[in-house]
């Protein structure tokens, strides 16, 4: 991962109805297969869309023998790849999986808290762009700040996930709702676009 290691986010899922944990195989949907062949290079080994659906099946038979419960989870191809150039995350199987992982999280009755992540060069280009920025004097600073906020919510009872956002969309998104340039704004953008990136296809 280039910007951040996905902290909280794994191919483990846990239900909070039942509290068993759960192992989550990602797949994308028959028209998105010939590009995710081309984008997902594990998915570029199998023939057809009904081969790389098999080894999967199999790969969750194989799971359920080991005493692991398993689901599948079908995401969007495109909000995975925008969800993949956010976070830097690598183009495979396992990336898929994680995604998958956040998703099933997100449309759960208690969606993670979002906390936005800005890089290092999007602080130093955009120091007025947040009044919170000021309030860090310096990145390491902020990112103090953000550990800090992390661990008020996790203390909390709340769990957290972590999305990089780039200060452009973040400007954008303000000038059109009206929102000011403040920390909570930052996380609230977080929110949106996780919520929007992590949305059943089907649905």
């Amino acid at each position: 991962m280039s910007m951040f290691e996905l902290q909280g986010i794994n191919t483990d899922f846990v239900d909070r109805r039942s509290r068993i944990g759960v192992t989550v195989v990602g797949r994308v949907g028959e028209n998105d297969f010939e590009r995710a062949q081309a984008e997902i290079r594990d998915v570029a080994a199998y023939v057809d869309y009904d081969d790389w659906l098999d080894a999967l099946d199999g790969l969750q038979i194989g799971l359920s023998m080991a005493g692991v419960d398993a689901t599948a989870v079908c995401v969007d191809l495109s909000a995975f790849l925008q969800w993949r150039d956010l976070t830097g995350a690598s183009c495979d199987q396992s990336a898929l999986d994680a995604f998958a992982a956040l998703s099933l999280t997100m449309r759960g009755s208690r969606a993670p808290k979002a906390l936005a992540v800005v890089s290092e060069f999007d602080f130093a280009m955009h120091p007025a762009e947040v009044a919170a920025f000021a309030d860090g004097r310096d990145y390491r600073g902020w990112l103090r700040r953000r550990r800090e906020t992390r661990a008020s919510a996790v203390a909390a009872g709340r769990q957290v996930a972590e999305l990089p956002i780039r200060l452009e969309g973040f400007r954008e998104w303000r000038a059109c709702v009206g929102q000011g340039a403040c920390e909570a704004a930052l996380d609230r953008y977080a929110q949106l676009l996780l919520e929007h990136l992590t949305s059943d296809p089907a649905g």
